[in-house]
C-alpha cells in the first residue's frame, strides 16, 4: 500500500532536521566530532538552543543521526557496487569492486568516514541501529566469496594456513552467519571466515590510513598500494 502523504508539519520538520544536520556536518568537518554541540549548531542557525530539542534530544542524538546517515550512504554505495559487479568477470575481479567503491566514497567523504571509523568521541556510545548498515557493508564486500564457495570455485586455503585455533574460531563465530547469511550453516570453512574478517579489517585500515593522511611521504602511490592489498587479501581468502 502506498504511504500516506506527509502533512505540512511533517514536511517542515523534515526540512528543518535536514538543515540542522547540514550545519552539524559542516561543524564536524571544521572542528571535529568531539566539539559538536547543540549550542554551536543553534548559534549558526540563529536559533535558541532549546528550539533544537524539538528535533534532536541532545548532542548524542544529533551525532547518532550524522553517523547513521554516513553508514546508510556507505552501505548503499557498497550494495550498488556489488549489484553492478554480479555476474561479470572472475571471482577475484569482482572482489575488487566493493573495496574500490568504499575507498572512493571515503576519499569523497573523509569526515563522514571519520565518524564511522575514526577515533571514538569521548563519552559517546553509538546506537544499536548502526549494526544493520555496518552488516550490509560487510555482506556486500564478501558476496564474491560466498558465490565462489557456493559454486565450488573457492581455492582451498593452503595446508600451512588451515589451522585455526579454537580461540580464534570462537572469536569469529558470531560473524559467520552475518557475513554469509545465504549459505547453509557450516558451509563456509572457518579458515575462510577468519581470512575474510582479516581482509575486511585490513581494507578498512588501509583506507583509513590514506583518508587520515598517514601515507603522506610514506606511500607515494596509494591507489597502487591499495590495489595490491585488495589482490593479496582476495588471494589469501581463496579467490581466483
Amino acid at each position: 500500500m502506498p504511504s500516506a502523504p506527509r502533512t505540512a508539519r511533517e514536511r517542515v520538520r523534515e526540512a528543518m532536521s535536514g538543515e540542522i544536520l547540514a550545519v552539524a556536518r559542516r561543524q564536524v568537518a571544521e572542528q571535529g566530532a568531539a566539539a559538536l554541540s547543540l549550542r554551536s549548531v543553534a548559534r549558526d542557525l540563529e536559533m535558541a538552543p532549546s528550539a533544537l530539542y524539538r528535533y534532536f534530544d541532545g548532542r548524542d542524538a544529533l551525532l547518532s543521526a550524522l553517523i547513521l546517515d554516513a553508514y546508510e550512504s556507505l552501505a548503499a554505495e557498497a550494495e550498488q557496487a556489488a549489484e553492478a559487479a554480479e555476474g561479470t568477470g572472475g571471482d577475484l575481479e569482482r572482489w575488487f569492486v566493493v573495496p574500490g567503491a568504499l575507498r572512493a566514497w571515503a576519499l569523497a567523504h573523509p569526515h563522514e568516514w571519520g565518524l564511522i571509523f575514526g577515533a571514538p568521541v569521548p563519552g559517546y556510545h553509538a546506537p544499536e541501529a548502526t549494526v544493520e548498515p555496518y552488516a550490509r557493508i560487510a555482506v556486500a564486500l564478501v558476496r564474491p566469496v560466498a558465490e565462489a564457495q557456493e559454486a565450488g570455485r573457492l581455492r582451498p586455503v593452503r595446508a600451512s594456513e588451515e589451522t585455526v585455533t579454537n580461540a580464534v574460531a570462537a572469536a569469529v563465530a558470531p560473524v559467520t552467519d552475518g557475513l554469509f547469511p545465504d549459505l547453509p550453516a557450516g558451509a563456509m570453512p572457518t579458515a575462510v571466515v577468519v581470512r575474510t574478517v582479516e581482509a575486511f579489517a585490513t581494507l578498512i585500515g588501509v583506507i583509513s590510513l590514506e583518508v587520515f593522511g598517514h601515507w603522506r611521504n610514506t606511500i607515494l602511490g596509494p591507489a597502487e598500494f591499495f590495489d595490491a592489498t585488495v589482490s593479496d587479501a582476495g588471494t589469501a581468502i581463496g579467490l581466483a
